[in-house]
């Protein structure tokens, strides 16, 4: 009996599944949504994955962000509707097996037992001759330097690999709602209104590496201090909090900023923009977290804000362009640099991040929900 994870949005599908598994002898722990699935893969390793294709759930990020956390899992994707030319596409991302509707025991079970089947390794033991001759000789010499080319070949195409992914400048997210972004230590975190979770990538793959979900707020802005954590969601509060594992609430300031999509903190005053007013708002840390002062916003539609140690600067969606503010009076744009990765006009700027050299971003695809969210790595070149 082998233990399988599987990953459904439909209630309905999933235990039809379950239920097929579940006879073909297997051991299934269902879940609705990808963050379950992650955690599912960390706690239980399970045997192999199986996956829906639907319209409400695109298999092909799933399955990009479920190899990502665990690279040599059996994948195993069933499609809701038969199209061959989808079944060949999701092979060629990862997929093990794919089975198509409708789903019955005898087919289920073939494609799952074949994604669980490991080839093993056959060892023979092969008999030294008591005196080595000049072949063996021979032999052991050209083996010794076939070994140290083939450690030079590999030391070589992992050379190539970090430089590509040195060069690599964008990435997409496996979701498709993101809301803020900002760097803490090293690491990339994105905030997803739609799933309610803040999510931790490695910023040199974007490989994600931890979750944290709120059941009571939907986050739309985040930023970080050296000992804190502020998040502001849909509803205008603000939350201070712990740098522990579940980013613990320590303050809430209930309507401190409402309409806020974008958040920084320099260290002694919190920034916050307000979309719906176009204005940028100075908050002292006080007991209120009341707003000291108030801006007309220098640009079209502010979608985030971010301190990158001496300026503070915001991200325009309307025009799609950074904005470096005149920190003495920020209704004055000093600065402003086109962004060239947005001109397409198929993502949506909406969120910003500094990583002590350079600028991120973060954007949803235009319309929204047909493709996943996209992460960009900016140049330097023309900041001052």
């Amino acid at each position: 009996m082998a233990a399988i994870g599987l990953l459904c949005g439909d209630a309905s599908d999933r235990e039809t599944l379950a239920l097929i598994s579940g006879e073909a002898g297997h051991q299934v722990r269902g879940v609705a949504r990808l963050p379950e699935a992650v955690e599912l893969l960390r706690e239980s390793r399970p045997r192999l994955m199986l996956i829906v294709d639907s319209p409400q759930s695109d298999a092909e990020a799933l399955l990009r962000e479920i190899l990502r956390v665990a690279p040599l899992m059996p994948v195993v994707v069933a499609l809701t509707e038969r199209d061959a030319t989808r079944a060949v596409r999701l092979m060629r991302t990862g997929a093990a097996e794919v089975v198509a509707p409708p789903w019955t025991r005898e087919a289920l079970s073939a494609c799952l037992a074949k994604a669980s089947r490991l080839p093993g390794t056959a060892y023979s033991v092969a008999r030294m001759p008591r005196r080595p001759s000049a072949a063996v000789y021979f032999f052991a010499v050209l083996a010794f330097f076939a070994a140290a080319f083939g450690t030079l070949s590999l030391q070589r195409q992992q050379r190539q690999r970090q430089e590509a992914l040195a060069r690599k400048d964008h990435w997409d997210l496996p979701t498709r709602h993101p809301a803020g972004m900002a760097f803490d230590a090293g690491r990339l975190w994105v905030a997803d209104w739609y799933t309610q979770s803040l999510y931790s990538h490695d910023p040199a793959t974007l490989v994600l590496d931890r979750i944290v979900h709120f059941t009571d707020e939907t986050p739309v802005a985040l930023a970080f201090g050296a000992d804190a954590v502020w998040t502001v969601s849909a509803s205008g509060r603000i939350d201070r909090r712990m740098k522990d594992d579940k980013l613990t609430p320590v303050q809430t300031y209930l309507d401190a900023a409402p309409n806020t999509l974008g958040m920084a903190f320099d260290g002694l005053y919190v920034w916050t923009c307000d979309s719906r007013q176009h204005k940028i708002h100075k908050h002292l840390l006080d007991a209120d977290l009341s707003t000291v002062a108030s801006y007309k916003y220098p640009g079209s539609s502010p979608a985030a804000l971010v301190w990158d140690g001496r300026s503070l600067w915001s991200l325009d969606a309307g025009n799609r362009e950074l904005v470096r503010h005149n920190l003495e009076r920020p209704d004055e744009a000093v600065e402003k640099i086109s962004l060239a990765e947005y001109q397409d006009g198929r993502h949506r700027p909406v969120g910003l991040a500094w990583d002590g050299e350079r600028f991120w971003s973060v954007g949803e695809t235009i319309p929204k929900e047909s493709g996943p969210a996209r992460v960009y790595r900016h140049s330097i070149l023309g900041l001052k």
